[in-house]
């Protein structure tokens, strides 16, 4: 036993020897080295022999391992010498901007994207124009693009969307009189968001309810925050990234189940307005014009009969009489004028197609939303400033 208890000793005292060797480490002599280097006026020598070149060296030649474009072929994707490429663009010319959109789409579908083509210079020219009509104008020239399938959401879109949309421009410029408002063409990223909130909102109250009904399921907003909606807005909604939301850009976004940016200038630029819905459309112009007039003047007069006295007195008289005057009777006038031209535009366009100028011969849009837009106006210009019938 005592024997063993001296090995053990002995191998511990070895393994500690050997601990002590490994954290010592060997003795060995460190060369010394001197620093080409000594102090700063030699660092400035050697940096302007540098540039000066005194210490050039001879670059050895490299021989590129591709020469031409077939060499390049081989290298990136192994192609066989005089084997067919498949093609990846579409081309210049040759074809019409819908046979180019039927031929990028058909790549997507090869590969398993989704489809989003980009507009050209001359589709982004005419997107732009669009953009910068007011927001009837470009709601019917969506309507016109795809009437067929988003005939049935137009009450929504002029009742609700149109209206929200305009509140929100409203608000933005500080305008608290409709008859001061004149229409505006697009709402800034923060106002496009408060036109969404706005948007939401009607639909969750109980004035909304009728528009929540499953044959508006299309026009539903989805509920975001302001994060994620302000994201959305930015990435998919401005379609010309001009930092701004356009009536058209909101409307391809909500219907993009069927639509989309360079599918909607294909079928609007084949269309051309036409003379009698351009005479209606200006006749309503007119009906504007003079309804702001009358609700101006009615303002004006609401205002004075607050005040005491004689002038109160008097603006409370004129204003009883105000439906009997000048303002009210040209009115009249301008609504029977606009009633006329809608007639005739409706009796002579409605429900016609336009054949595309692509060369396809297929009727790639309607005149319906032109129409339908003309007379649901003239019926609510009707319905609040038209002759009582007694």
């Amino acid at each position: 036993k005592r024997t063993e208890r001296y090995e053990k000793m002995a191998d511990v005292a070895d393994r500690k020897k050997v601990f002590e060797n490994i954290e010592k480490g060997p003795e060995k002599k460190l060369k010394s080295v001197t620093p080409k280097v000594n102090d700063g006026m030699d660092r400035a020598k050697l940096l302007v022999n540098v540039q000066k070149g005194t210490e050039k060296k001879k670059l050895k030649s490299v021989t590129p391992k591709v020469h031409d474009g077939m060499g390049r072929a081989k290298l990136l994707g192994n192609v066989k010498k005089g084997a067919a490429l498949n093609k990846v663009s579409a081309p210049e010319t040759g074809l019409s901007r819908a046979d180019k959109s039927a031929f990028l789409r058909s790549q997507a579908e090869k590969k398993g994207e989704s489809f989003v083509e980009k507009l050209d210079k001359e589709g982004l020219k005419f997107f732009n124009h669009v953009c910068s009509l007011p927001f009837s104008e470009q709601a019917v020239a969506f309507l016109n693009a795809y009437w067929g399938e988003v005939g049935t959401q137009a009450d929504f879109i002029y009742t609700v969307a149109w209206d929200k949309i305009k509140y929100a421009d409203m608000h933005a410029r500080g305008i608290n009189y409709v008859h001061k408002y004149r229409e505006g063409s697009n709402l800034e990223f923060d106002i496009g968001l408060y036109f969404y909130e706005q948007l939401c909102k009607f639909l969750s109250k109980p004035e909304g309810k009728e528009w929540k009904a499953e044959k508006y399921a299309p026009s539903q907003p989805k509920l975001m925050t302001a994060i994620v909606r302000k994201k959305e807005l930015r990435d998919k909604v401005d379609v010309n990234f001009d930092g701004k939301v356009s009536m058209i850009e909101y409307l391809l976004y909500q219907y993009r189940a069927f639509a989309n940016p360079a599918d909607f200038v294909t079928r609007a630029m084949t269309q051309d307005e036409h003379p009698e819905v351009r005479k209606a459309r200006l006749a309503l112009q007119e009906v504007n014009k003079r309804i702001m007039a009358y609700e101006a003047e009615k303002q004006r007069l609401t205002d004075e009969s607050k005040k005491p006295g004689v002038k109160g007195l008097t603006a409370k008289n004129l204003l009883a009489q105000l439906n009997a005057g000048p303002l009210w009777e040209k009115l009249q006038k301008a609504l029977i004028t606009a009633e006329a031209a809608v007639r005739i535009a409706t009796k002579k366009y409605g429900g016609k197609f336009v054949a595309g100028k692509g060369g396809s011969g297929k009727a790639i849009g309607s005149n319906e939303g032109s129409i339908w837009w003309l007379n649901r106006d003239l019926a609510e210009k009707k319905k609040k400033y038209g002759r009582k019938m007694k």
